[in-house]
């Protein structure tokens, strides 16, 4: 219990308390001008004082970009967080120091870093992501709103706050999409499938001119098509596979799922790098490849062989410098061949159309989440369409629309 407070010789208050902790015991004190100020003050010093063991002091007045930063050393020592989970927390943190960035892009560290603890009320935060809502950033604001309630999770558990402020903000509402659906969507594959050759060809597709003159266009763009729709991969599935683990010679042709790609910044240039596992437990698998696949893969291996591009990790689709194909520049060449006839369609697309198809054909959501490697649950609420199926009203119907008196003739 704090002692009583003390007139010093000076006219001034001195209160004092004695803090019992694992490094043996500490005294507080606090001066005032009165005894309820350095009573007053001898709270708010007892309030904030914390013993931490090996980690910053995690207090009040802590500000939110010290306590990102422990959050990030905290996602580093726990093995369920991989490299890019971490890159991925780091990237909405920190503003970049890469020149070609630009630096009023909203990051926590320029938007809220500078307040401390206390100073992060429900109200602050929930300003902060409604704002980011309004300028057309919802899924940052959904991120930032993970970020911000780990690191108030921290703040609680070191006493700084009594409560998680995040747990306060207004929920997201769900957008209402045009209900086109994957279902509307399947019967467009074939000519999606044709306009893509026609524009490796050089030809004009909807909203792309003609080859003219450049680097010829990329006919792994087809591959990929073929790849995506004849196996339902994640696009950095796609990436990361190896020759090593496709086998087109056995009378049922296959590939294997061992590994995606990630993207890893940190310090410097960021890079992709291929994981040597799949995204979830259920990834890993063996798939059996339909015609079009199998004839799109041995043309990927034949360009391989004639092309004498170097390819030391065995990439079914490796960069021209024989890397690993970056994602992103890939999205390029991948809109100028969709066009603006198929402007809606995304690598996922085909991923949703494949479960939806499987499950249509089989009645049958758990064989369509094997082909995705996902969990029945995860297919049914993401991937796989099922229209309402009403109850059988007809009967009711036509005697509405006949009349009474139709029935008895």
């Amino acid at each position: 219990m704090p002692s009583k407070p003390k007139k010093q010789n000076n006219g001034r208050w001195r209160a004092t308390v004695r803090y019992y902790g694992a490094r043996g015991s500490q005294q507080l004190e606090r001066m005032g001008g009165s005894a309820d100020d350095a009573r007053n003050r001898l709270a708010e010093a007892m309030r904030d004082f914390r013993e931490q063991h090996g980690r910053a002091r995690i207090t009040r007045t802590t500000k939110l970009i010290d306590l990102a930063a422990e959050l990030l050393v905290e996602l580093e020592s726990d093995d369920a967080y991989t490299e890019g989970n971490v890159e991925d927390y780091r990237r909405e943190i920190y503003v970049s120091t890469d020149k070609r960035a630009n630096p009023a892009t909203i990051k926590i560290e320029n938007s809220l870093g500078n307040l401390q603890v206390w100073q992060a009320t429900t109200g602050e935060l929930d300003r902060h992501l409604k704002h980011l809502v309004a300028l057309g950033l919802r899924r940052k604001a959904k991120q930032h709103k993970i970020i911000l309630r780990a690191m108030m999770a921290i703040a609680v558990r070191h006493g700084a706050v009594e409560v998680n402020p995040v747990d306060g903000v207004s929920p997201f509402t769900r957008r209402k999409n045009q209900a086109r659906g994957k279902v509307a969507d399947q019967q467009a594959l074939p000519a999606f499938r044709a306009q893509v050759r026609a524009w490796a060809r050089g030809e004009a597709v909807p909203g792309t001119p003609a080859y003219i003159c450049g680097p010829p266009r990329d006919w792994a763009v087809v591959w990929v098509v073929d790849i995506l729709t004849g196996t339902g991969l994640r696009p950095h599935e796609v990436f990361a596979l190896l020759l090593d683990d496709i086998n087109l010679d056995c009378q049922d042709p296959y590939l294997d799922v061992t590994g995606t790609l990630v993207e890893v910044k940190g310090r410097g240039k960021g890079r992709w790098v291929r994981k040597p596992f799949p995204k979830t437990e259920n990834g890993w698998r063996r798939i059996l490849l339909p015609p079009h696949a199998i004839e799109s893969i041995a043309e990927a291996i034949a360009y391989l062989k004639t092309s004498c591009c170097p390819n030391p990790m065995r990439l079914l689709l490796p960069s021209t410098k024989g890397t690993l194909r970056n994602p992103n520049n890939f999205a390029r060449p991948w809109r100028a061949a969709r066009g603006e006839n198929f402007a809606w369609v995304t690598p996922r697309t085909f991923r949703k159309g494949t479960a939806t198809e499987v499950d249509h054909a089989y009645g049958d959501p758990e064989r369509a989440a094997r082909q995705l490697g996902n969990t029945t649950a995860v297919a049914k609420a993401h991937y796989i369409d099922i229209p309402e199926t009403v109850p059988d009203n007809r009967d009711v119907l036509e005697r509405w629309a006949r009349g009474p008196d139709a029935a008895k003739v």
